[in-house]
């Protein structure tokens, strides 16, 4: 289970609302669903329940969520309409097993800036980078792995920070302040390589999908590089067609 982190590193009430928003956006909730109620947030994390009417209006804010009176809150989208991606293809769980998600670290790290995460972010090729490699779990089953590159002269703190128990969206957004303009977004069918293949408990060159996202800041300058290896038999991409 998910816990929170009450050494005061981070504020609770945004602790909550990452694990609540990870839990929308990877299926746990779903469009239609009921999320706990404050109450039942307050006994489940041990937190006030002003800690818990904020997450709740956080999502609320983000247009995510929307409180029924007599019934309770109501996940309306699985997408923030604070998100930076505005296309209409996005990965969905094949399963809904309604167990509660989290990220496990594997490790974060200093390191010279392979040629295409150099390329990625316009930095010259041997730049020290900040890497973080995590594995999101539901339960004990790994669902996909994640790695995120940032030059480590923009976040020269990052490698201090514990993301297993912290947020790192909440850690860039909130506390550095820092606010992307857009980003760009390909999807790829791979083959794992033995790494991701044993983080992922699948067999050597199980079809994978990969997620490459660009987070491009408010200087239209790249920051960030994510790549993200989903388990094929636990997602697949789903398209909607306006017109």
């Amino acid at each position: 289970m998910t816990t929170l982190d009450f050494s005061g590193r981070e504020q609770l009430y945004r602790q909550l609302y990452d694990i609540l928003f990870q839990d929308i956006i990877s299926g746990v909730y779903v469009p239609g669903d009921l999320i706990p109620s404050e109450s039942e947030l307050m006994s489940k994390y041990g937190v006030s329940r002003a800690t818990a009417r904020r997450a709740m209006e956080m999502l609320s804010n983000n247009g995510m969520i929307s409180k029924r009176r007599g019934v309770g809150s109501e996940v309306i989208s699985s997408r923030p309409n604070t998100s930076l991606s505005r296309v209409t293809s996005y990965l969905k769980k094949n399963v809904d097993d309604r167990v509660v998600a989290e990220k496990r670290l594997v490790d974060a790290s200093i390191i010279p800036a392979p040629a295409d995460v150099a390329e990625t972010l316009g930095i010259p090729e041997g730049t020290q980078a900040y890497r973080l490699r995590r594995v999101r779990y539901a339960g004990d089953e790994p669902m996909y792995f994640e790695v995120n590159h940032f030059e480590r002269a923009f976040l020269p703190h990052a490698v201090e920070r514990d993301f297993s128990k912290e947020s790192l969206r909440a850690y860039v957004n909130d506390e550095l302040g820092i606010q992307w303009s857009r980003a760009q977004q390909r999807i790829y069918a791979v083959a794992a390589d033995d790494e991701v293949a044993r983080f992922l408990n699948v067999g050597d060159g199980e079809p994978l999908l990969l997620v490459r996202r660009v987070s491009i800041d408010m200087d239209n300058v790249p920051r960030e590089l994510v790549m993200t290896y989903y388990r094929a038999d636990r997602y697949h991409l789903e398209i909607e067609l306006d017109s």
